[in-house]
């Protein structure tokens, strides 16, 4: 019998893999643990504690199953991830603790600790750092969890068989202002070493990493260090010759444009297999790229585009439509942007913006499409030039909008208070 459970989907198979190898590293017995993502699994196995970890953008599904299990189980429920940690108040209407921040030393302690009291929320909780719960009526918060040094935990378990694209670098200097992963995960970036990436490389048939700008593997984030990039690519190819591919610089990663030029690309071409690579441009106007914080130019853009194609290297470019403040005018410049790009043979991937709490832009309005840039995204659509889900996702954006105006709450952040924008 399993008295913990891990409610496992494709959404957070990535960071649940990571907490597995993170526990079982720290000598936590993970057949303890039931890893599944049966829903039904669960509820046969009448666990104490059920495990969650999800994205705002969830939460309603969350919530169905949440009622589910309160309904026909006594187990304590848990929740960690973006949500919990930037509006945990919230997330406590529905789960008996949040977790805040980084989670790997976190869920270690926690699991031990209600192991120790019977799976209940007793006074000993407070002696962990990174949780929300509420003791006696009153909502408690034990700080936010940072992790010193997240390398020091494995990628994945080693006893199970779940592999997931290896995180290979943490956090984000940019701060763009709708983006969650520097508030919780910090300014500064942090890396994996080569050996440890090499190590658990071998485990992958396909090479992918996690990472928010692949390029600048090695640096601060700001700026690139092409002799770390380059050792990094280098010390992977025994294991390209052994038949594994290296996907790197796309999914599930990025590369910020400013950082692509023809020494990056060489690298690329000469040590990966993909002839891909995924860029935000986000708008074609360069005042919102001031606006959002973006912290590159459109020129920065065209020039990754035309070094891509240069090099025979698929662009494939995103942008948000919709944002804060933009003009009509600003989404035609993003329209002309757009057309550029796919004339030269470049691929777009078109999001709607959506408020995510924990963010500058958390209580920021979309703005409104204007008649041409519906007519410009449905036609390119029509014709299998522009991929993404701006359609359905701005009925979503405007749940999450009424979300963070009835609940909104000052989030835990990394980097301390978030300055709020609009």
């Amino acid at each position: 019998m399993h008295e913990i459970a891990i409610r496992m989907t494709k959404r957070n198979h990535n960071a649940f893999v990571h907490l597995l190898g993170a526990l079982e590293s720290q000598g936590f017995d993970l057949g303890e643990i039931l890893v599944t993502k049966n829903f039904e699994d669960i509820l046969n196995a009448r666990p104490k504690v059920v495990l969650y970890s999800f994205y705002t953008e969830e939460i309603w599904d969350v919530e169905r199953e949440v009622k589910i299990l309160r309904e026909k189980t006594n187990a304590l429920l848990i929740a960690g991830g973006y949500h919990a940690t930037a509006m945990p108040k919230h997330t406590l209407r529905f789960f008996d603790i949040a977790v805040i921040g980084e989670g790997e030393e976190v869920i270690f302690q926690l699991l031990n600790t209600l192991k120790k009291s019977e799976f209940r929320i007793t006074e000993n909780l407070l002696n962990v750092r990174g949780l929300a719960f509420y003791l006696k009526g009153e909502f408690v918060f034990t700080g936010f969890a940072k992790v010193d040094d997240f390398t020091k935990f494995p990628p994945f378990a080693e006893s199970l068989r779940y592999i997931a694209p290896i995180e290979i670098s943490r956090g984000c200097p940019f701060a763009c202002y709708y983006c969650q992963t520097p508030y919780l995960k910090g300014f500064r970036m942090r890396h994996r070493p080569i050996d440890q990436i090499v190590k658990y490389s071998r485990r992958m048939r396909d090479m992918r990493y996690i990472t928010p700008n692949a390029f600048a593997y090695g640096s601060p984030g700001g700026v690139l260090r092409l002799d770390k990039l380059e050792a990094l690519l280098k010390a992977l190819q025994p294991l390209r010759k052994e038949g594994r591919r290296l996907f790197y610089g796309t999914f599930p990663s990025e590369v910020r444009p400013e950082f692509i030029k023809p020494e990056t690309l060489e690298l690329l071409i000469k040590y990966a297999d993909n002839r891909r690579l995924a860029i935000g441009a986000q708008t074609g106007d360069e005042e919102m790229l001031k606006k959002i914080h973006r912290v590159h130019t459109v020129s920065h853009v065209a020039e990754a585009v035309e070094y891509m194609l240069e090099y025979g290297l698929k662009p494939v470019v995103d942008f948000i439509v919709g944002l804060p403040g933009e003009s009509e005018e600003s989404q035609r410049k993003s329209i002309e942007f757009m057309k550029w790009i796919m004339s030269k043979g470049g691929k777009v991937r078109a999001h709607y913006f959506m408020p995510l709490p924990g963010t500058p832009f958390a209580r920021c309005k979309p703005s409104p499409l204007s008649k041409e840039m519906k007519r410009f995204l449905g036609q390119m659509a029509a014709k299998g030039k522009i991929e993404g889900s701006w359609g359905t996702q701005i009925e979503l954006s405007k749940k999450l909008q009424r979300l963070i105006e009835e609940f909104y709450e000052e989030p835990m952040s990394y980097v301390g208070s978030v300055n709020e924008v609009c």
